[in-house]
């Protein structure tokens, strides 16, 4: 798999630094799973905040360790069940795999607008932003829109192309509120993304502002 379009520096910063949404953190997964250039970029980010962390001064713990010990064995043993084993899609990388209920193709996926399905994968509020997998037919061209916050998604299958590039399997759109775009699917086949979003998209088109309450993102 060739990656074209990677993370921003930004983002992998906010990644090391636990920064990101658990939603968003789940796609910046996916994408380093099958990039080794942000893989490394990824690991040199974890090296300058270690070398921060051990530049600061050590600070006295609250509890000995001897203490941390007693405090554990005070509390009521708990029994936990074996999970069940995870079905999920092994065809698609795991941080992905681990949140489906089967293989993509077999999904619920609830219809958006002609030639768009979404299978949502997060009951946030939508001014919280969302988290789902699109399912776009071959030529479908999406509304223009800008963004009120960042907006990362990860091509699963297939590709689609905009202002910006040409985006295929494996690359990831790290996009903010100074990218305005008009995403079109290629004519080839169906395009699987992945998006996550920190706040509502902000339609540019009169027909995507009409939309936007029945699509959720």
């Amino acid at each position: 798999m060739t990656v074209s379009h990677h993370l921003s520096d930004e983002t992998l910063l906010d990644y090391a630094n636990g920064a990101l949404s658990a939603c968003m953190e789940t796609l910046v997964a996916c994408h380093l799973t099958v990039c080794p250039h942000c893989r490394g970029r990824n690991d040199l980010a974890d090296d300058v905040g270690g070398q921060l962390l051990a530049a600061h001064e050590p600070v006295a713990p609250h509890l000995s360790a001897v203490q941390l010990l007693d405090k554990a064995r005070s509390k009521p043993n708990i029994s936990v069940s074996k999970p069940p084993q995870q079905i999920g899609d092994a065809s698609v990388p795991r941080p992905l795999g681990r949140l489906l209920p089967g293989p993509i193709e077999s999904l619920e996926w609830r219809s958006m607008a002609p030639g768009v399905k979404q299978f949502t994968l997060s009951e946030q509020p939508r001014k919280d932003g969302a988290f789902k997998l699109l399912r776009l037919e071959p030529g479908v061209t999406l509304s223009q829109h800008t963004h009120n916050e960042r907006e990362l998604t990860y091509v699963v299958r297939g590709s689609y192309r905009d202002e910006i590039g040409h985006f295929r399997a494996g690359d990831i759109a790290d996009l903010d509120n100074h990218v305005e775009h008009c995403p079109v699917v290629n004519e080839d086949e169906v395009c699987i993304a992945l998006i996550a979003t920190d706040a509502p998209v902000k339609y540019t088109t009169m027909l995507g502002k009409i939309m936007q309450p029945f699509v959720g993102i």
